[in-house]
């Protein structure tokens, strides 16, 4: 089981008497190389449980771990971040991101960004474009998520992106075969393989599988297992809730 931690989401609720009632829960994964063990970026996660955030929570909830995860870079709590953006966040909040980047300026080279979403589903190209040249701009290393069934449904999206890496979950089989229909499809697809993460590693026959398959990065329990993250000394307006602080709303 995951460490985690846990947020009211009351601070996400547009009206005082009526406070959503559920969590933000937040655990960090590491990134390993399966080869050398070597430690890429330690990834955020995120989700909620109680309820179904609108698009225009998980728009609030993204950028505010994205200050979070500034936050315990400027604090010297964790060596390189990932954290994950989706378009439709990018869309809402375009200014907003770029200017926590740009405010944070001396260590953003230390974070890496994951985007996810659908390509169909894409309202403005220009401002998904714009937000990533920002980040290449200033040293950041851009993802993408794969989520579709098959690798190759994701070609548009990354030949949109150019990706610097990419994760994807790995198979529920065991079986060899599966693997190597996923490195088929990802090659097809122009993942770039040398820089591809699989997570979900919970069993050391799916590492073994992996790292036979020549993938290079690895996140799951048994690999590394995930971490709560730190407490901060100060929480700012903008980062998740801790005790006391004040909710963020853009």
């Amino acid at each position: 089981m995951a460490d985690t931690h846990q947020w009211p989401a009351s601070w996400l609720s547009k009206e005082k008497g009526r406070p959503i009632e559920g969590s933000i829960c937040a655990t960090i994964w590491p990134t390993r190389a399966l080869a050398s063990g070597e430690r890429w970026f330690d990834e955020l996660y995120l989700w909620t449980e109680g309820f179904n955030a609108s698009t225009t929570q998980r728009a609030r909830i993204q950028a505010a771990a994205l200050d979070t995860a500034f936050q315990m870079l400027e604090c010297e709590k964790i060596d390189r971040v990932g954290a994950t953006l989706s378009f439709g966040t990018v869309e809402r909040l375009l200014d907003y991101l770029v200017g926590s980047f740009e405010a944070h300026e001396l260590v953003s080279h230390r974070i890496a960004i994951l985007l996810r979403g659908s390509i169909q589903r894409m309202r403005s190209r220009y401002r998904i474009r714009v937000f990533r040249d920002h980040l290449r701009d200033q040293n950041v290393l851009v993802g993408y998520l794969l989520t579709a069934a098959e690798a190759s449904m994701e070609r548009r999206a990354l030949e949109f992106l150019q990706p610097d890496f990419a994760r994807l979950v790995a198979p529920n089989s065991s079986r060899r075969e599966a693997w190597e229909d996923l490195m088929l499809e990802a090659q097809v697809a122009g993942v770039p393989t040398d820089r591809l993460i699989v997570s979900g590693l919970h069993s050391r026959s799916q590492v073994e599988l992996a790292v036979r398959m020549g993938i290079p990065f690895g996140q799951g329990s048994a690999v590394v297992p995930s971490f709560a993250p730190p407490h901060l000394p100060r929480a700012t307006s903008s980062s998740l809730p801790q005790s006391g602080a004040t909710p963020w709303a853009p």
